[in-house]
């Protein structure tokens, strides 16, 4: 079953999310993508790394929770889209720590995932992840580094799921404060004409019915 093969698996403290493809992860991954229930329900939530608490869990916060891992294993848009598509409210609300205002809607926030991805690469890694027991509620310490530079910046994650489970709010806590101005640069050169395009490609599907 899957939890046993998870069981056997080692993992590093904190989980380097670039090691994902592991054959457990792996199966995974084919379950959430199947929708295959039994299987996701045998899952143990601590193979994705330190995780503490979700002893309860709501079946489909636990599965946003797994489809959150698995996207963020590569940060590509392509994998934040393969996963996490209908596990995010429409209208979500995600509080940066480079920006005063908040975005809303899941389309926006699936677009800085993957340009922060990108941004953060294989460098990217969780810490400890403290779980309500609904699995509703997360708070999820990481640390990177931002592209070339090699500044290094920690965070948290926090994240609130709806009754359905889906992500209702976002926001993202980090330091120390060159280390997020750094993260704006990098980010302003790859939001905004995202975000453009984007925008540009809903209006052309609301204006034709596509």
């Amino acid at each position: 079953s899957l939890i046993r093969t998870v069981n056997r698996t080692t993992f590093r403290s904190p989980l380097p999310l670039s090691n994902i493809h592991t054959e457990a992860e792996s199966k995974v991954s084919n379950a959430l993508l199947t929708g295959s229930q039994e299987e996701l329900k045998s899952v143990d939530l601590k193979m994705f790394g330190n995780v503490l608490g979700g002893q309860e869990p709501h079946a489909n916060s636990k599965n946003t929770f797994i489809a959150w891992h698995l996207a963020v294993s590569e940060l590509k848009p392509e994998s934040i889209d393969k996963y996490l598509e209908g596990r995010i409210a429409s209208d979500v609300i995600f509080k940066p720590p480079t920006y005063f205002k908040p975005w809303k809607g899941d389309k926006e926030l699936m677009v800085i995932l993957g340009s922060v991805g990108e941004v953060f690469g294989e460098s990217f890694t969780y810490g400890r992840q403290w779980l309500s027991p609904d699995c509703r509620e997360w708070a999820l310490e990481f640390s990177a580094t931002i592209g070339d530079s090699k500044t290094r910046i920690d965070g948290i994650d926090l994240v609130s799921l709806d009754e359905d489970g889906k992500m209702k709010d976002f926001t993202v806590l980090a330091r120390p404060p060159n280390a997020v101005n750094a993260l704006k640069d990098q980010m302003m050169k790859k939001v905004p004409p995202r975000m453009a395009m984007m925008k540009a490609k809903q209006a052309v599907s609301s204006l034709f019915g596509k």
